[in-house]
């Protein structure tokens, strides 16, 4: 079965607004967090700023050869930014079927190949309590009108206790 393992880390979340229209075929779902800073947007939702250095690849907008390309792809050697101080906490998403499941998830994000959309989608390391997963993340190449979150957690106030990844 061909899938595609989504970083999530606002509304798609299990209990947010857009989980149940976009993930609720998930065939797994896993605590995770990837290096990056994390903003409160003034519309209700969050974006993600990550480090260059943790971009493994950029998406082509081909959902099956993204697909395949995350299964190719291996994680970074340690000590690379999987260990950067500011996280990200969220969840990864394995939708299956990339062609049936990824274009709409896009569509929501406001994805495009070309990076004139409002997300960009790559391929990054995240930490689980299982070790490393190689996963799609939408994140913004800068964040202007939002409130940075030190936490790395969306919504404000739903930190609990420490997410993986976090020592």
């Amino acid at each position: 079965m061909s899938y595609v393992d989504l970083f999530v880390y606002g509304t798609l979340k299990r209990g947010h607004g857009n989980h149940r229209a976009f993930c609720s075929q998930a065939l797994e779902i896993t605590p995770a967090s990837v290096p990056g800073r994390l903003y409160d947007l003034p519309r209700g939702y969050p974006g993600a700023v990550i480090p260059a250095s943790a971009i493994l690849a950029r998406a082509s907008g081909d959902p099956e050869v993204d697909a395949a390309l995350q299964r190719a792809c291996l994680p970074p050697a340690p000590g690379g930014p999987e260990l950067a101080r500011e996280r990200v906490y969220g969840e990864i998403i394995r939708l299956p079927e990339p062609r049936r499941s990824l274009p709409p998830v896009d569509a929501l994000e406001d994805f495009r190949p070309d990076g004139r959309g409002m997300y960009r989608r790559a391929l990054v390391s995240a930490a689980t309590d299982h070790g490393t997963r190689i996963v799609w993340m939408y994140w913004m190449p800068e964040v202007f009108l939002g409130h940075y979150l030190p936490t790395g957690v969306w919504p404000p106030g739903e930190e609990g206790s420490p997410a993986p990844g976090a020592g």
